[in-house]
């Protein structure tokens, strides 16, 4: 899968997502992209861990980490060429006393857990947005693609992109390779 397709793939899923909030009904989205066919939402998939693990089980450690690790098994058991995860986020950005830091410390902040996050909001080293937050993967290439919305729900900007090699992707989102979150002790 080259970049192109993949953030292809994102901004597909993004929109079905945008949809789904203007109608008030948007928890998570995933889906499956084999080659040659469309996007294939997994409704069935979301539902089913939705009802497993409820609303809000994107709020709490333990069920994330539940849920994504259901979604990493079925991906190793019958993997497509590229899944996407769509969630909702909150979108940290450092702030210019953020930058004046040194290096190591300001990899400390950003590395660390949302509550530090929360706290370097507090602090002034760094803002906070809420975001729709895609991912899409292969087995080798990973897509970031994101964009801002306001209070109500109003999108701000145009979405942003990121890129990297799977081997340099880790977290309960990495859904390919080696490196796979596995959750806390």
């Amino acid at each position: 899968m080259t970049d192109h397709e993949l953030q292809g793939l994102a901004a597909q899923a993004l929109n079905l997502a945008k949809r789904d909030m203007e109608r008030g009904q948007f928890n998570f989205l995933v889906a499956s992209y084999h080659r040659g066919e469309p996007l294939h939402r997994m409704n069935r998939i979301e539902a089913l861990i939705i009802e497993r693990l409820g609303e809000e089980w994107l709020n709490a450690g333990r069920t994330k980490d539940i849920g994504f690790r259901i979604l990493r098994m079925a991906t190793e058991i019958l993997p497509p060429d590229a899944l996407v995860i769509v969630t909702a986020a909150n979108r940290f950005k450092a702030t210019d006393k953020m930058l004046a830091l040194p290096e190591a410390q300001q990899l400390e902040i950003l590395e660390s857990n949302h509550d530090r996050h929360h706290r370097a909001v507090a602090e002034g080293l760094l803002t906070v947005c809420d975001c729709l937050h895609a991912t899409a993967q292969s087995a080798t290439r990973v897509c970031v693609y994101f964009q801002d919305y306001l209070p109500g729900g109003e999108f701000d900007g145009p979405p942003e992109t990121r890129f990297r090699a799977q081997e340099d992707f880790g977290g309960r989102l990495k859904m390919y390779g080696n490196g796979v979150f596995q959750g806390r002790a």
